[in-house]
């Protein structure tokens, strides 16, 4: 009777078992959800990367301002004031070409393009010229340049990526993004 009983208690236990244990079938289901969701996060970081690296190169472009006032500031003590306000031109539809700097991608380094450029060793290198800033005259009459005025008002696009880097070649201005702003160069 012993026996009868402990073979009974076996089964029991032996079944209770069974029942808690995964089948094939929902360890299958399980591994295929977890390599789709594997595969959708995989497909999805080249695009976050480029954000990521598209919205560091925007904050970069939207601290340029200063150093931009620090070169134009330099250009004006180099040729004078009233020779910088002829280098950018007015204002007009279409945008006619006009001065121009250029920027390493950190930012650390700003240079006229072609206006009094910095000495041959001191200047950007071809492929490190990674922001274009462009530099017009107001049109308006309160904001015109006047040569017997105390400033100089100017309107201020960059455009990255002017050179993609470790290239010499000139990225096409519809394929750059930009940011406008305005600044002011006084006497």
């Amino acid at each position: 009777m012993l026996a009868t009983s402990e073979r009974k208690r076996n089964r029991e236990q032996a079944r209770s078992h069974r029942k808690t244990g995964f089948s094939l079938i929902e360890v299958i289901l399980a591994v295929g959800i977890f390599a789709g969701a594997v595969t959708v996060i995989l497909a999805l970081l080249p695009a976050l990367t480029r954000q990521a690296a598209g919205s560091s190169a925007t904050l970069t472009a939207l601290h340029l301002p200063d150093a931009i006032r620090g070169e134009l500031l330099r250009l004006a003590r180099v040729g004078g004031l009233d020779a910088l306000a002829g280098q950018a031109v007015p204002q007009v539809a279409p945008l006619p070409a006009t001065l121009q700097l250029v920027a390493s991608r950190d930012a650390a380094r700003i240079q006229s393009l072609v206006y009094l450029p910095p000495p041959a060793p001191d200047q950007i290198a071809a492929d490190e010229q990674y922001f274009l800033i462009e530099v017009w005259q107001f049109t308006q009459s309160d904001l015109a340049f006047d040569a017997a005025g105390a400033g100089l008002a100017l309107q201020v696009r960059v455009a990255w990526p002017y050179r993609i880097p470790g290239t010499t070649v000139v990225t096409p201005a519809d394929q750059r993004e930009q940011v406008g702003f305005t600044l002011s160069l006084t006497r």
